[in-house]
């Protein structure tokens, strides 16, 4: 599979999750899926200061983080880095956050052991968004 926007390299992906063990995680599973995982962090603010520093293709975002939510930092990154996808990554998932990330037009996936799945959405986001932009 090609992906468009990165032009058949590696996916460019920061991870953000307030717990180190996910992130480990998440960094080994998505190696195999030519993600390169170019950062990682443990909460909001280190989110927005990473992507205004040098913004990734997509971003893995955990919803519940210390001093900024993912709640807050999607609407932020959405307006200021248009072209980074965004997947929200939880474990709990009731129909609150359901729905405000469907209005967001944000993905939103369960934390589950499987990386596939959670590939498949990083690059689909960093299409989408890459596509938006163009499109704007």
């Amino acid at each position: 599979m090609t992906h468009e926007r990165t032009g058949g390299r590696d996916l460019r992906v920061l991870i953000a999750d307030d717990e180190p063990d996910v992130r480990l995680l998440l960094r080994l599973g998505l190696r195999h899926h030519r993600i390169e995982v170019v950062g990682e962090a443990a909460d909001g603010e280190e989110v927005v200061r990473f992507c205004d520093e040098d913004p990734p293709d997509a971003v893995v975002l955990d919803l519940l983080m210390p001093r900024m939510t993912g709640f807050e930092v999607i609407p932020i990154l959405q307006r200021d880095h248009p072209e980074v996808g965004i997947v929200a990554y939880t474990a709990v998932a009731g129909d609150f956050v359901r729905r405000e990330m469907a209005r967001l037009g944000i993905r939103l996936l369960l934390k589950s052991g499987d990386s596939t799945p959670l590939a498949q959405a990083l690059h689909e986001a960093a299409e989408q968004a890459q596509g938006a932009v163009r499109g704007s």
